[in-house]
């Protein structure tokens, strides 16, 4: 058994990476919030908390990931 070196394979920028996880996290956003138009009306109040919810939620677990993996970068995009 080998042991893995941590060594970047491929040279990519930070922010990069960052835009391509932002851009997957509103593709997710939309599929579930499709999905969930399937089940309740759009117009519903009971649709505009389960949306601010998940747009809320995903938002905060993207920026976690980020965080965790890259370290504070919101400084740097100010």
């Amino acid at each position: 058994m080998t042991k893995l070196d941590n060594k970047i394979v491929q040279e990519v920028g930070v922010f990069e990476i960052v835009g391509s996880i932002g851009r997957k996290n509103k593709k997710y956003q939309a599929i579930i919030l499709q999905e969930i138009e399937k089940v309740i009306d759009k117009d519903s109040d009971e649709y505009k908390i389960i949306r601010k919810i998940v747009l809320d939620e995903l938002s905060n677990y993207t920026r976690a990931v980020v965080r965790e993996v890259f370290g504070d970068i919101e400084v740097l995009l100010q």
